[in-house]
């Protein structure tokens, strides 16, 4: 395995438990955070479709920037 695709497997890994962490702090699970994308967004996810994408690491951009505005957090990108 090379460098980068360590880093890309710890890259998933952690933005797995970000999302987790933040569902579990807004008293959601994952099904009722698909249910609510669903309605505000009209998509078809699921709670397994959720969580696949967190597991393989395909999580669209839209997709995490949806599931943040659902559960009331802002994305936002600054300089270190």
């Amino acid at each position: 395995m090379t460098d980068f695709e360590t880093l890309d497997m710890q890259a998933t890994e952690e933005l797995k438990r970000q999302v987790k962490s933040l569902v579990v702090a807004k008293g959601y699970t994952l099904e009722k955070l698909a249910l609510e994308l669903n309605q505000k967004y009209g998509t078809k996810d699921s709670k397994t479709g959720i969580s696949n994408k967190l597991a393989r690491g395909s999580l669209r951009h839209i997709d995490m920037l949806r599931i943040l505005d659902v559960l009331d957090y802002d994305f936002i990108i600054k300089p270190r």
